[in-house]
């Protein structure tokens, strides 16, 4: 993977859609990398600008035919449907995968997938540690701090371990602000405090300790969201003592409807992963064609608590 980055004058570094502080942090923090060990290079960080985490690292858009003569790195992606970018990533003449979700799909030349890691940031840091001519700077480290505060949801769930605590450690070293990411990570704005609200209100919870809500286009509408605004509030509904699992469900314009599961101890990715979505065994998301859907999907979940 050394030589690739190293020989490579063209650099595209993608992640996937609807990206949360993982997937942002660890493809600007991989950006900040190589471009300070490798000024002469050009690195692009293409994809959907989410206005809530501009504050990790800024996208810089590239055109179809750069790719041609590129190296690709797709971080924090699992399968190629998720990818933010053109298909046009797929004439690169090298592609590598950095990634810590189930290898649903195995792709690219050089694959990197651990999915014992609490996030792809830790993976990005070790580079730095395997890569003699990659090193940490303050910049940098601060971008991958987020992605793992964000994954991790500041260390509260169970993916965090000791190489977590141990990775968080080294960039803390270079000085960062790490409270400063940690209330970035932490804040949410005025209309996601009323969805906040609203949710609390109106979630369901079942015998079984499923809890959901189902929020509709018309519902929505009334909150004003920012794109990224839904996504603070998905671990709300888990702070619930007698909640289980729990799955947040919106109605997208295009009529289908976006599944958020998260869960706290039984594995619900292969529900996810049934449903046409996937990723790591107590946090997954998937993607639904219509309300009918919805509600097997909520009834596969309850029958899979009955049987845990």
């Amino acid at each position: 993977m050394g030589n690739a980055i190293a020989q490579a004058a063209t650099i595209v570094i993608l992640r996937h859609q609807n990206p949360d502080p993982d997937a942002i942090g660890s493809q600007t923090g991989l950006a900040t990398i190589i471009r300070e060990a490798y000024p002469d290079k050009t690195v692009y960080t293409p994809g959907v600008t989410q206005a809530g985490l501009t504050w990790i690292g800024e996208m810089t858009p590239v055109n179809d035919d750069v790719y041609q003569n590129a190296l690709v790195i797709v971080v924090d992606t699992a399968n190629t449907p998720r990818l933010d970018g053109s298909p046009a990533y797929q004439q690169a003449k090298q592609l590598i995968k950095i990634d810590h979700h189930p290898d649903v799909e195995h792709f690219g030349d050089i694959v990197w997938v651990d999915d014992q890691s609490a996030s792809c940031a830790e993976l990005i840091y070790k580079l730095t540690l395997h890569i003699p001519a990659l090193k940490l700077s303050k910049r940098s480290a601060a971008a991958l701090y987020a992605g793992i505060v964000g994954d991790t949801n500041r260390f509260l769930y169970d993916s965090t371990t000791a190489d977590t605590l141990a990775t968080a450690t080294a960039l803390a070293r270079t000085g960062i602000n790490v409270s400063k990411i940690s209330h970035h990570d932490y804040e949410i704005t005025p209309q996601t405090a009323r969805l906040e609200a609203f949710i609390l209100t109106n979630f369901k919870l079942t015998d079984t300790g499923l809890g959901y809500v189902i929020l509709d286009r018309p519902t929505l509408k009334q909150f004003n969201l920012k794109k990224g605004d839904l996504d603070n509030v998905v671990p709300l509904i888990g702070q619930i003592s007698t909640v289980s699992d729990w799955v947040v469900i919106s109605e997208q314009p295009d009529g289908r409807f976006r599944v958020n599961f998260r869960s706290k101890t039984v594995s619900i990715e292969p529900i996810a992963r049934k449903y046409g979505g996937g990723g790591h065994p107590l946090a997954s998301g998937a993607y639904v064609k219509d309300r009918a859907t919805v509600d097997a999907l909520l009834a596969d979940l309850n029958e899979l608590n009955r049987q845990a």
